[in-house]
């Protein structure tokens, strides 16, 4: 069988072409420490780590939202706190106010200070986190959730919605609490024997009125007869320990959640860690291997151009 000329050129062109590309593979994987540089390398594989891709976005995406929800619920326990020491101090000065040697004009200087309180109270209901949002407004974050009245009352505008947060596959976490459960639905005392939902609002502002008038309050309790000043002072201090117990026990639900969330972050580092591993072992390269096969590939290219060379030179004038 004879081979033409043409023939043998393009051979030799092809192995050139065939060699420099599976060199320039083999160079592209140690430059990228991958061994699969696209599907068609390993179709199973390739499909594997989408999959593990997908997953550790997902778990990346759990993540994020365990660090925006223990913000959140750092910005909130740190809020609360600030309430507690108002409200202890709101008790102090009513134990205070309370003691007989207090005539009608110091009653009404240390009614002066709870209502400073009562107004840094409200600023605590209309906190705000890093991004602007409205901390106690339930779902509705862009509308300050407590207003102050023309007759002085406070009224919550927000809703009682609780927002939770993905923080796993199958597990959800609130990411704070609303503006009703925190600061309108404590157990408030009514007369001598009975209690009602009355909000730390109402608590303060009764304080207040108590101390200005040196007499149990106007809007006094619901039922039973009217208060006496002593009496007024006893319900307001009962009404400030129930209103206490109640921010306590919504720290304490914050801590149970702050708790979860970082277990759950252990949980999920542990599962990216195994998802790492296992990429690593599907797609990352053999480089001593990677590096004999470059060294052969190279021998290879080099014949082959050699070759080539020697095609080239052939010609029926050199047997003449």
């Amino acid at each position: 069988m004879r081979i033409s000329t043409s023939t043998a050129y393009d051979r030799g062109v092809s192995a050139i072409l065939r060699e420099n590309v599976d060199l320039n593979k083999t160079l592209l994987q140690i430059a990228t420490g991958k061994r699969i540089i696209t599907p068609a390398d390993d179709p199973a594989d390739s499909a594997r780590i989408l999959g593990l891709n997908q997953s550790k976005e997902r778990v990346d995406k759990f993540q994020d939202n365990i660090n925006a929800a223990n913000t959140n619920l750092e910005i909130e326990d740190t809020t609360l706190q600030g309430i507690v020491d108002l409200m202890q101090r709101i008790r102090e000065l009513a134990i205070q106010g309370n003691n007989d040697t207090y005539d009608a004009q110091q009653r009404q200087s240390v009614g002066m200070e709870v209502q400073q309180r009562f107004e840094s109270l409200i600023g605590f209901a209309n906190t705000r986190n890093g991004q602007g949002d409205y901390l106690f407004a339930g779902f509705d974050t862009t509308t300050e959730p407590f207003v102050q009245t023309v007759g002085g009352d406070v009224q919550y505008v927000g809703d009682q919605g609780q927002k939770f947060i993905q923080v796993g596959d199958s597990r959800q976490v609130a990411s704070g609490d609303n503006g009703y459960d925190v600061f309108m639905d404590a157990n408030g005392v009514v007369g001598n024997d009975g209690t009602t939902k009355i909000s730390l609002f109402k608590v303060v502002s009764d304080l207040e009125e108590t101390l200005r008038t040196n007499d149990g309050p106007a809007s006094g309790p619901a039922v039973g007869s009217p208060e006496t000043f002593h009496e007024a002072m006893a319900r307001s201090i009962d009404n400030i320990d129930a209103a206490l117990g109640k921010i306590l026990d919504i720290q304490a639900t914050i801590g149970a959640r702050q708790n979860a969330i970082e277990n759950q972050k252990n949980v999920n580092a542990d599962y990216l860690v195994q998802i790492e591993t296992t990429m690593a072992e599907t797609q990352d390269l053999d480089y001593a291997e990677a590096i004999s096969r470059m060294e052969l590939q190279q021998l290879g290219l080099s014949a082959a151009q050699q070759s080539f060379t020697k095609i080239q030179g052939l010609s029926l004038f050199n047997f003449i």
